[in-house]
């Protein structure tokens, strides 16, 4: 293994399902002495967890956190043996290894040890881990739970099981591929593009995703088109029973449909819009002027009722999108706030966990909470409310785990205002919105009154149409209103609450007439609600994996998030994903990635074996490789000249790109390391150029040490950061010298 590779280890972003529960301090709490007589020890993986569980448990009983993994593939190395049957070389996670000698020593003590990690891969692996390392002659029994109650922890208690080793089977598999993929293309990367970079199977198809989105806009080709609307009202101007105003729009003419539905084929989905057979303002012309001159007579009246069903409980991506959409939250976000609902809250000196767990694809719902719900819809709203039968959601994920549960409140007399007020804000806002859409899920139907009705001339040549709809059953509407999906670009329904009588023959006055201009929209830019649903849609990644993911590109500088919260590809996006693909088409390709995902579902599920899905997919990735390591030419990042000088040196100024935007940086860098930053427009940003002073770094006894400033203020750091990276706080005193003695650049 060169030692380029191993340098450049620790900063491949690796796609997985793992992500490691540290402690907010860096000060390590130290666990308690294991009790005398302790018979029973419980291991989690969260220290919050920890707390909540040992208050539903008695003094036979000790509960600890491993803060996560304990054990994983190392940094310096690939670890994975490709010619011994993908053995991999697991070495202790550092800040575990006094969590593990701790863990041994109150193992001594006890008769049995309960593995209580989450119930999904990741938690099976981590059990597995702690098997592994705990040396110990009492036996280990597996329990899992979808809610962290008492209730629940009681029963998985009663019903321990066996280690599953085809899940952990399922997330070595992950883990492995996913090393051998960051671990070959970042280094890759390194050398024919810009140090520092990463890729990963699942991350960097996401780039492609936004990638790919850039370019079908780009060449998009706006068309404009018009629309005719006209105001109509019931009977003549001398009509006593004339009713209000009312709007219109013309739907055909001359026995053809004006609006037009174009499909268009991009690269991950289907996208529609809107268009009518009016390309030119004088084609409406003798629309218009027809109208003017026709008697309009009610051609047909369409009154039914309409019945709408409420939408499934939660999973984790529906719930990252709707937590994007009305919250406005991220999805890196929305999973932190969730993790703390189902670990447990403090409601008034009783600790529980006020969620089922967050990280599942499955619309399933235990029969206990069934019954609570409609005990509770009953009660508060009536009967009326509750269905009959329970409402059943057929399972729509690909590949869903249906052993797991869809995302509820672990009580629905768990009110979110009785709550709320022992909450954060993030968390009742959050869990407000879990309980609200679990209830209305278990509730009745909503019923509309709905009215559609045309108006022709008496030569037929046009046709108008208006409608409009009322409620007239809340169902689950009250209290939970659904967002209408995004229509189709260009589409614009018109309607009103409520139209005057009408029937058929009714005679009706044009009151207006006015023709409207539109342009055909391009397909929406990615944000994160979107790419999550288009992910899902494909089966690309889990639910665990796609706030990680997104929080990746971005880090990464692959992607920036604008501030109306749009996913935009950088240049250096665009590039890596354009060098990917020559050389590693499958991997790029969305069936592909899926298929993975199908396959680890397979050994999750006994149905394959895990060393032969290695070997399927490593040969041909090492023939990949060496060829790209050969052919690839060596590219870097596009820079843009700009007029402006070095605040250091006086040198030109290009404009580049990073995660955090774009910005001016010298032209002679790295030997002039001066920058300047842009707001999203361009425009320069107030910058503080370092000032070199007279102190030597204490801490290297070598370089100077410079005056900078960040958003608290000024500090003094060592010229020779990153690998020196000793910083000091200077005296007002000395900030004011230095200050007023900066060099001016002419």
């Amino acid at each position: 293994m060169s030692s380029f590779c191993l340098l450049k280890e620790k900063y491949n972003t690796i796609d997985t399902n793992m992500t490691e529960k540290t402690p907010k301090s860096t000060t390590e709490k130290k666990p308690k002495a294991a009790k005398a007589g302790t018979k029973h020890l419980v291991i989690v993986e969260s220290p919050t967890k920890e707390k909540t569980i040992s208050r539903f448990l008695d003094s036979d009983f000790i509960v600890r956190s491993s803060f996560g993994h304990v054990r994983d593939l190392p940094k310096d190395e690939l670890g994975v043996d490709v010619k011994d049957n993908f053995t991999a070389k697991y070495v202790p996670v550092e800040r575990a290894r006094k969590i593990i000698t701790e863990l041994n020593m109150i193992a001594k003590n006890a008769d049995v040890i309960y593995l209580a990690t989450d119930p999904d891969r990741e938690g099976e692996a981590i059990s597995w881990h702690l098997r592994e390392v705990i040396k110990t002659d009492a036996p280990f029994k597996r329990i899992s739970f979808h809610e962290i109650t008492k209730t629940a922890i009681a029963e998985s208690l009663k019903n321990p099981r066996e280690l599953d080793m085809a899940l952990v089977n399922a997330q070595q598999s992950r883990r492995i591929i996913d090393r051998i993929v960051g671990y070959k293309l970042s280094p890759l990367l390194w050398n024919k593009i810009k140090s520092g970079l990463s890729a990963g199977r699942v991350q960097s198809v996401t780039v492609r995703l936004i990638a790919e989105r850039a370019r079908e806009i780009a060449a998009f080709k706006e068309e404009d088109y018009y629309t005719v609307d006209a105001k109509l009202a019931k009977g003549d101007e001398a009509a006593p029973d004339r009713h209000r105003d009312f709007d219109s729009k013309l739907v055909r003419w001359e026995g053809a449909a004006i609006e037009q539905t174009i499909l268009l084929k991009l690269f991950a989905e289907d996208y529609r819009y809107k268009t009518s057979v009016f390309k030119k303002i004088e084609d409406t012309v003798e629309a218009a002027t027809h109208l003017r001159n026709s008697t309009l007579k009610v051609s047909k009246v369409d009154a039914r009722a309409v019945r709408q069903k409420p939408k499934p409980p939660f999973i984790t991506s529906t719930l990252q999108q709707d937590a994007y959409n009305k919250l406005g939250f991220s999805s890196d976000r929305t999973m932190r706030v969730a993790q703390s609902l189902y670990e447990g809250v403090e409601l008034d000196g009783e600790r529980s966990g006020l969620i089922t767990y967050m990280r599942t694809d499955s619309f399933n719902v235990s029969a206990d909470m069934q019954k609570e719900a409609a005990k509770f819809i009953a009660e508060t709203y009536g009967r009326d409310f509750c269905p009959a039968k329970p409402p059943m959601y057929l399972k729509k994920v690909k590949g869903a785990q249906e052993a797991h549960e869809a995302i509820h409140p672990t009580s629905a007399y768990k009110r979110p205002e009785e709550v709320g007020k022992f909450l954060s804000g993030d968390q009742a806002r959050l869990y407000d919105l879990i309980w609200r859409r679990f209830m209305a899920s278990k509730m009745e139907e909503a019923v509309f009154d709905s009215l559609s009705v045309e108006f022709s001339d008496e030569k037929g040549r046009a046709v108008l149409r208006t409608s409009g709809r009322t409620v007239k059953f809340e169902g689950y509407l009250k209290i939970y209103i659904e967002e209408k999906e995004d229509e189709a670009a260009g589409e614009d329904e018109t309607g009103q609450a409520a139209l005057p009588p009408l029937k058929e023959g009714d005679i009706v006055t044009l009151k207006d007439v006015a023709t409207r201009a539109h342009s055909t929209s391009p397909p929406p830019n990615y944000n994160e609600a979107s790419i999550i649903k288009t992910l899902e849609k494909h089966g690309i990644g889990r639910p665990s994996t796609y706030a990680v993911i997104i929080k990746n590109v971005i880090d990464r500088g692959y992607i920036n998030r604008e501030k109306d919260r749009k996913l935009l590809i950088t240049g250096l996006g665009a590039l890596v994903t354009e060098k990917l693909k020559d050389f590693f088409k499958e991997i790029m390709e969305i069936s592909y990635t899926a298929s993975i995902e199908d396959k680890l579902d397979d050994i999750a599920d006994g149905n394959m074996d895990w060393v032969k899905f290695m070997g399927d997919f490593y040969g041909p990735f090492a023939a990949a490789l060496a060829t790209a390591e050969k052919d690839m030419t060596k590219s870097r990042p596009k820079v843009i000249e700009t007029d402006e000088k070095c605040p250091l040196c006086l040198s030109p100024m290009v404009q580049r790109e990073s995660r955090f935007g774009k910005y001016l940086s010298c032209s002679r860098f790295p030997k002039c390391k001066g920058k300047m930053p842009l707001d999203k427009e361009g425009n320069k940003q107030d910058y503080f150029a370092p000032v070199k002073t007279q102190k030597t770094c204490v801490k290297c006894n070598k370089n100077a040490m410079l005056l900078r400033r960040s958003a608290r203020g000024y500090f003094l750091a060592c010229s020779g950061f990153p690998k020196c990276r000793n910083i000091e706080q200077p005296t007002p005193q000395e900030v004011e010298r230095l200050v007023n003695s900066r060099p001016r650049p002419a």
